[in-house]
């Protein structure tokens, strides 16, 4: 890709992992080849893929009683919804 990216184009990416990862998780078979293609096109690479598919096969299947947590949230300090000391997120006006 050139250098002339988006300035979300890293996290579009990261979005297409985590839902790569989901689709493997929830054994999607219809969405999967269009997934990957579309990962390949933004520079991934077979390996990759083969690497996004082993974690989430270590994931399991989706558990409908656990919350979601999007993969890596634990490590980048993202504050959990439930949490009463979060900020809510929302904008004053004035």
């Amino acid at each position: 890709m050139s250098d002339d990216r988006n300035i979300f184009f890293d996290e579009w990416r990261a979005c297409l992992r985590a839902h790569f990862i989901h689709v493997i998780c929830t054994g999607d078979t219809v969405t999967e080849p269009t997934l990957r293609h579309v990962l390949m096109q933004t520079g991934l690479t077979e390996a990759d893929l083969d690497a996004l598919t082993d974690q989430a096969r270590a994931l399991g299947p989706p558990d409908p009683d656990r919350p979601f947590a999007p993969p890596g949230a634990a490590e980048t300090g993202t504050e959990r919804a439930d949490d009463p000391d979060a900020d809510s997120g929302q904008i004053t006006m004035f």
